[in-house]
């Protein structure tokens, strides 16, 4: 199976009609993924294994939505 790339997600029909629905921006999605490639990127002995707080960046307000 093929694994996605963060580009290909944020060019993925399905994945924007979900962010739609959900009132999350594309801008907003990008960010979470950078940060998750940013984190899975460091050595697995600076990694927390605590779930990340939502972050602030993170624009749930209906005048965001894509």
């Amino acid at each position: 199976m093929h694994e996605m790339t963060p580009s290909e997600m944020l060019r993925d029909p399905l994945i924007r009609q979900m962010l739609h629905a959900d009132k999350v921006s594309l801008a907003s999605f990008a960010n979470l993924l950078d940060t998750a490639v940013r984190q899975n990127a460091r050595p697995a002995s600076d990694r927390s294994f605590a779930l990340p707080k939502r972050p602030d960046s993170w624009n749930l307000d209906a005048a965001a939505h894509i």
